[in-house]
């Protein structure tokens, strides 16, 4: 445990140089550094790890078909090139990290601050756990630009190759109607309580998900509706999501302040408001709430630095920023259980 908050302060402090050619060795270094963690990782760091080789084995000796085709793919590339199961970690670090690096690189001017809050969060539940869904997460983010250019042919494109990484992305699709020109801030605020209401009204989300005419997309269903059975419910009121609630109204109050910095602000918000409506809307299920709010929550790396241009003065706002962040670090580490330690 005690390397990723050795990492953590490195980025840190990456993040307080002021030198910008600094800035940008850092920002790179930086991934190099996560790449190597993620890519070397064992059997004995997270829950995810015997499963992916479960998966593996699956593919080449059984022609297993309960995945991703993209997972089917890679697996049967790395047998016939390396034939050595690693190199299934490796690609899947590279995808991820990369994606994500290139879509902080295009989005925001806070690079280092939004490396902080992606490895405070969404590494160690991406790259080092949920591998799949971390790769559709990238491809989530280079979506933005598209949506808000308009470029319907390129958003296709990333939004198909998500879905086949994680079929949790087919969830992107509906993304390209948002407005990136304007946002009605009482309509997305309501959202939020219009969740709660939905939570307690016992809504089933599965009504209407049991239409996608996708064979491995019923399977997990299925599955979904098992475990919700089990009575696994989602707490609402943990400090993390709350946390979340009081950020969406915040950059809903100021989403001018922070659009005349950002061009892809309004987006990035209003995707962020969605992921708390769906994380809280559809609880009952919790393990459509989680993936599918998790995936949509990634916004949050871009927009969090963002309190920069929203809190006064800079070293009040930069300090709030890696607070935030190591909030989020030790929710992962010591809460969430999605490690061996």
């Amino acid at each position: 445990m005690l390397i990723f908050y050795l990492v953590f302060l490195l980025i840190a402090l990456f993040s307080l140089y002021n030198n910008k050619q600094a800035k940008n060795i850092f920002f790179i270094c930086s991934g190099l550094i996560l790449f190597s963690l993620a890519a070397s990782r064992s059997g004995g760091v997270d829950n995810d790890y015997t499963g992916y080789i479960n998966y593996y084995n699956d593919i080449l000796h059984h022609s297993f078909s309960r995945v991703e085709p993209t997972f089917i793919l890679i697996t049967r590339i790395v047998d016939r090139i390396f034939s050595n199961n690693l190199y299934l970690f490796i690609i899947y670090a590279l995808l991820g990290i990369f994606l994500k690096f290139y879509a902080i690189s295009t989005l925001t001017s806070f690079r280092l601050l939004s490396v902080l809050v992606y490895f405070s969060g969404f590494f160690l539940l991406f790259e080092m756990t949920q591998i799949r869904a971390g790769v559709a997460a990238g491809l989530l983010l280079n979506c933005i630009a598209p949506i808000k250019e308009r470029r319907l042919g390129l958003f296709i494109f990333l939004a198909s190759l998500a879905s086949l990484f994680h079929y949790s992305a087919l969830v992107i699709f509906p993304l390209y109607f948002l407005n990136g020109k304007k946002l009605n801030e009482l309509i997305y605020l309501l959202l939020i309580p219009f969740a709660y209401i939905l939570y307690y009204s016992k809504f089933n989300i599965l009504l209407l998900a049991r239409e996608i005419p996708i064979p491995l997309v019923q399977i997990k269903l299925s599955t979904y509706l098992y475990w919700a059975s089990l009575n696994k419910t989602i707490n609402l009121f943990n400090y993390v999501h709350l946390s979340r609630c009081l950020l969406a109204f915040l950059f809903l109050w100021k989403w001018r302040l922070i659009a005349e910095t950002n061009p892809y602000s309004i987006i990035l918000t209003k995707i962020y408001v969605i992921a708390i409506f769906i994380f809280v809307a559809f609880a009952n299920i919790p393990a459509i709430s989680s993936r599918i709010s998790e995936l949509l929550m990634i916004v949050e790396i871009i927009l969090i630095p963002y309190l920069i241009i929203i809190l006064k003065p800079k070293y009040l706002s930069i300090s709030v920023v890696i607070g935030i962040a190591f909030t989020f670090l030790n929710f992962f580490l010591l809460y969430t259980k999605i490690f061996k330690f």
